[in-house]
């Protein structure tokens, strides 16, 4: 019988190579950590998979388990002290700014300058903190202490201008933040995408007051204190449940809180939809509101005599911003 042909032979160990290399993986440990089975997605250098219900989350490099974590960050649970706090603040800054912020004057952009500072610690906690990261009470302590240093500072002529350019851009945020989580699992499926649409509202928040800083107050206390009123309100219906497992779900990334997250999801509570749909057309009528009831500047500082003797030669100071001061009177 005749050989078989060269190029034959070169094909058959080939295939015996590619059998012999497939079943060695099927059966050695380190192939089969490669990918976990039933990937969902990878976010913050985590993979996260979904085993007949069991979610876990491995390190893309290690492939080795990364422990998981409750994802409380700073919101305590139903009534709890942090979550009281909470409560507590939102009420107390997000009323008056809602309703008479164009009259804070320094108390408003003390309020912008303060909760700016204390959302921006608050997303960098809970994203960075490792392992079972800080205990509620603890993070609640010093994202307040965040706020206290930045409401300290807008009480002061130094942060007059940060503050209410920061009020706009809160209020730009709180609103597109409000759009997003008023839909389950968020407005997209995309998380850049939402992150993109709440940095945009919030630079274009920021930019109004520049060039009409009546109408950028007025829109950035309305919206900042509507946001916090109702979110004050629905952490007393909904504790956890609403708002506040919303924003965690948005802002967190934390890889050891992921497996909470992405299980149990977000599903906001029908209450919860139908106060922020609410919410969002008080922002229109209570600038309006603020407008007509409020006809001063913002600023309650007087005009100095030299100001007011040189405004005979010029038509720079209106006579509405010409303020008497009372006797007596305190004025920041």
């Amino acid at each position: 019988m005749a050989a078989p042909p060269r190029h034959t032979s070169k094909v058959t160990h080939l295939h015996i190579f590619a059998i012999l290399a497939l079943s060695e993986c099927a059966s050695a440990s380190p192939c089969t950590r490669l990918q976990p089975s039933n990937p969902l997605l990878s976010r913050r250098n985590a993979v996260i998979s979904d085993t007949g219900g069991i979610v876990q989350v491995f390190d893309p490099t290690t492939q080795s388990p990364v422990p998981q974590f409750p994802a409380s960050d700073g919101g305590g649970s139903g009534f709890s002290p942090p979550a009281i706090a909470w409560i507590i603040l939102a009420f107390v800054i997000g009323v008056p700014l809602a309703v008479a912020g164009i009259r804070g004057w320094r108390l408003t952009t003390a309020s912008a300058i303060g909760l700016s500072i204390a959302a921006c610690s608050w997303v960098a906690f809970v994203n960075t903190v490792s392992g079972s990261g800080l205990p509620d009470l603890v993070l609640t302590i010093i994202v307040l202490g965040f706020f206290a240093g930045g409401f300290a500072l807008g009480l002061f002529e130094v942060g007059r201008i940060a503050g209410i350019v920061l009020l706009g851009i809160v209020g730009g945020a709180s609103l597109a933040t409000r759009v997003i989580i008023m839909r389950a699992g968020l407005l997209t499926s995309s998380f850049p995408g939402n992150w993109a649409m709440v940095g945009a509202l919030g630079l274009a928040g920021g930019i109004l007051p520049i060039y009409k800083q009546r109408a950028g107050i007025l829109f950035g206390s309305a919206s900042t204190g509507t946001f916090l009123a109702v979110l004050g309100a629905d952490l007393c219906i909904n504790q956890q449940a609403g708002m506040s497992r919303g924003l965690r779900f948005l802002f967190d990334r934390n890889s050891s809180h992921l497996a909470d997250l992405f299980a149990k999801g977000y599903h906001p509570p029908i209450s919860t939809v139908v106060i922020i749909a609410c919410s969002i057309p008080l922002i229109p009528a209570l600038s309006y509101a603020q407008h007509k009831v409020f006809r001063h500047p913002f600023s309650r500082k007087p005009v100095e005599p030299d100001e007011i003797r040189g405004s005979i030669y010029s038509t720079d100071i209106k006579p509405s911003q010409i303020l008497v001061k009372a006797p007596g009177r305190f004025s920041m």
